[in-house]
């Protein structure tokens, strides 16, 4: 009778763990694809038009001799979903991790990828603000 119910404790418990770890999959394995999908937008020729258009308009002389922006890179690390709605990331200026382009690219009433909000670091924004002077 004990070895009956203890067989029976054992199934019940091993069904609960499998399904227990199916969802857990299922769960993981939709997170990997939404984040998955979000990296192929930042990566996207779209999406570099907009960093540019972001840049330029923080920096008019940006990619010239005259700006104080050189180069960019796109911080593959920093995207994750914005809970107002569409994706954030992280620019990083010249190469160093102090001046940086927060961007958050969403889609506009016809489909067009933006820059619907973000900012520069304060480092970023001092550097930028001597220049104008």
């Amino acid at each position: 009778m004990k070895n009956k119910r203890l067989t029976y404790l054992i199934a019940i418990i091993m069904t609960i763990l499998l399904i227990a770890i199916g969802i857990g999959g299922k769960i993981y394995m939709d997170k990997k694809s939404f984040n998955d999908e979000m990296v192929k937008v930042v990566k996207s020729n779209e999406a570099k038009k907009v960093y540019e258009r972001t840049i330029k308009n923080n920096d008019p002389k940006a990619f010239t001799a005259d700006g104080v922006i050189q180069s960019y890179e796109v911080d593959y690390d920093t995207v994750k979903h914005n809970p107002m709605g569409g994706i954030m990331v992280d620019l990083i200026v010249n190469g160093d991790q102090n001046l940086i382009i927060d961007v958050i690219l969403d889609k506009n009433n016809e489909g067009i990828l933006r820059n619907s909000a973000g900012g520069t670091s304060s480092d970023l924004d001092d550097l930028l603000n001597r220049k104008r002077e």
